[in-house]
This record gives structure tokens, C-alpha cells and sequence, in this order.
């Protein structure tokens, strides 16, 4: 009888238990149905016919440009960078480690010229490493005169502008020689959007940040601590004519951060509220099985230290190519330098 007794206890611990799972695997099913799956976009073949600026409205990545010529100086400068590239590309290795996840998050924008897709106007590896529990974020500058698979060499923003995602992946690995595991994109609105979700992001302004915001919003009248809510993030990830676009991209390094700690405190009904706004405005190639995964770590993942840096390491000169700033990179010291930050720790491998 007792035997019995503790069997039919064990059997209704058992469906307790089950109905559970079969409650949270729906729950994860139901979320992740809502994320856009891709792989990133078919590259095109032929570079895009780019349609005139509409009337009053100037383009985003060329409004930037200073009375900058092309003269002899930088016409050699480009030539000499050209053949660089060109060294660059006979390194065919492609490093990667089973430590080391590489994450490539992309922000895009159309502005004002018919790009098939729109230029990434963000580029930052999410580079986890397993080995020493450390997040890195790491900017790509958008400026690096970089090569482009089937295109000239040109601006390295211009890849995603081509080909979506997928080129922009093929350009980075082919020039930066790592491995990109994943990749997740979202627009300029969809990012509003997800700062709103979050119900807004803090943000330590400087005075001339402060003031570029209370030009637009009003307000913001000292620098100091902020929440700013989408419209405001977003003016502030791109603000570059009050400084450089090193600067810039510090402060979306700075948002992706501020979010990551506000990520920390929430309660899981709030992450569950969170994971229903902002799953469906996101793009990625993780499969259903690789999201389930990661969110099962992300606990764990959020304690890990985190860093921040830029590649270029440092700052480089700028030269006016097709309309569009370019910064000439030191292509091997730059790649090895990414290298030493991603695999810190890990005897890394390589392919190809």
C-alpha cells in the first residue's frame, strides 16, 4: 500500500512537471514564431542603380563630407591602399574558436538613395568569449575602405547596401578574417521601437551631446543622467558633427551597454513582456534551437565583464572616395589586433 501510495505521488509530481514543460515550450514556441528568420539576403549581382536625393532631404552617411578634394596626395593614398587591400585578401584564413561566439549586429537605414537593402549605419561584432567570461563590443567602423565581393573597393557600409546581411558577412570575414557565427539586424525604426519596449535607456550625456538632444526635443539643459526614450536614443547613436564618428559609434556601444545592465534587474514576467515587443523586430539567422540555447545562458552571459573598443584601433586618415569618407586602415596590424581582443585566452583555429 505505501509502495502504492508513493507511486501515484511520484506519477503526479511526473504530469505536474509535464504539463509545466509542455506550458513553457509553448510559451517558447509562441515567442519564437514572432522573430524574422533569414539568411541574411541574396547578394545581387550587379551594383544598385542609386536614385537622386529626394528634394530637402540629404543623405545620412554623405552630409558628413568637409571641403575635402581629391588630390594627388589622396589619389596615391587610395592606390597605396588598394594594394594593401589587395595583400590582405591572398590571406584566405579564416580564424574562429568553439569558445569565442561572434554575433554581428546590424543597424540599417535607407536614407535618401534606392539602396536594394540600406547601408548598415551600425556595425558591431557582439564577441562572447566562454574561456575568460567576457563580452566584448567591438564597432566596425563604417568609413573602412574595405573590399566588397563582385564590387570596387569602397566604404564597408556599403556592403549591406548591396547584398543585405549576407554580403555584409562575406565583406567582414573576407577583410577582418574571422569566423561570424550570427548575425541580428534591425532598422532605425524597429531600434526606436526596442528602446521604447525597454522603457528607455539611461544615458550620461555630455554638454554638447545635452544640447544637440534640447535642439530637437527640448529640455536636456545640463549634462547629466537621462532616460531617453526611442526618438532620443537614436538622434544620440548617430550624432557625429559635434565630434568625430569614432565618437558615434562610443555611444551605440554606450546604448547596447546601458541596455544589457537595465536587462540585469528585470523580473521574469517583465522579460517575458520585454521578449513579446521586441522579437518581432528583429532579424536573424539563429535557428529556433540556437535562441532557445542562448536564452537558456543569457543569465550567466549578463555577469560576464564586458568591454568596449573600435576597430580601427586608432584614429586614420580620411579621404574622400565616390562622394563618400573613407578611413585607409593598416589592414594586417588592424586584423591582428581584433584578433589578439577576440581570442584572448583560446588557441583559435582556422579555415580555408
Amino acid at each position: 500500500m505505501q509502495f502504492i501510495r508513493k507511486h501515484k505521488i511520484l506519477t503526479a509530481i511526473v504530469a505536474v512537471l509535464l504539463v509545466l514543460a509542455a506550458t513553457v515550450v509553448g510559451g517558447i514556441h509562441y515567442f519564437l514564431s514572432k522573430i524574422t528568420y533569414s539568411r541574411g539576403g541574396v547578394p545581387i549581382e550587379t551594383a544598385p542603380t542609386l536614385s537622386a536625393p529626394a528634394p530637402g532631404v540629404s543623405d545620412p552617411e554623405s552630409d558628413d563630407i568637409g571641403d575635402i578634394a581629391l588630390d594627388e596626395k589622396s589619389a596615391k593614398a587610395l592606390q597605396n591602399a588598394d594594394d594593401l587591400i589587395r595583400r590582405n585578401l591572398d590571406d584566405t584564413k579564416k580564424w574562429y574558436s568553439d569558445q569565442v561566439l561572434n554575433v554581428m549586429l546590424f543597424g540599417y537605414d535607407y536614407g535618401s538613395k534606392n539602396y536594394p537593402y540600406g547601408r548598415s549605419d551600425a556595425m558591431i561584432v557582439l564577441s562572447l568569449n566562454k574561456a575568460i567570461h567576457k563580452v566584448r563590443i567591438i564597432s566596425l567602423s563604417r568609413t573602412a575602405y574595405a573590399a566588397i565581393p563582385g564590387y570596387p573597393n569602397t566604404r564597408l557600409s556599403h556592403a549591406h547596401g548591396y547584398g543585405g546581411p549576407a554580403l555584409a558577412m562575406r565583406a567582414i570575414e573576407l577583410n577582418y578574417k574571422f569566423r561570424i557565427d550570427n548575425f541580428i539586424s534591425c532598422s532605425f525604426d524597429s531600434f526606436k521601437q526596442i528602446i521604447d519596449a525597454f522603457g528607455g535607456v539611461p544615458i550620461t550625456l555630455t554638454q554638447k551631446e545635452a544640447k544637440v538632444l534640447r535642439a530637437h526635443f527640448g529640455g536636456f539643459t545640463v549634462a547629466g543622467t537621462y532616460n531617453l526614450n526611442g526618438e532620443q536614443a537614436l538622434l544620440y547613436a548617430r550624432t557625429r558633427k559635434i565630434d568625430t564618428d569614432r565618437d558615434r559609434t562610443g555611444r551605440q556601444r554606450k546604448v547596447i551597454y546601458s541596455l544589457a545592465q537595465k536587462a540585469k534587474s528585470l523580473s521574469v514576467p517583465d522579460c517575458i513582456a520585454l521578449l513579446d515587443k521586441v522579437l518581432p523586430l528583429v532579424q536573424t539567422d539563429l535557428t529556433k534551437n540556437e535562441i532557445v540555447y542562448q536564452l537558456a545562458n543569457a543569465l550567466s552571459y549578463l555577469n560576464y565583464d564586458f568591454e568596449q573598443q573600435i576597430i580601427p584601433a586608432k584614429p586614420y586618415p580620411l579621404v574622400l572616395r565616390d562622394d563618400f569618407e573613407v578611413i585607409l586602415m593598416n589592414w594586417p596590424k588592424e586584423v591582428q589586433y581584433l584578433h589578439d581582443l577576440m581570442y584572448e585566452g583560446v588557441t583559435p583555429s582556422y579555415e580555408g
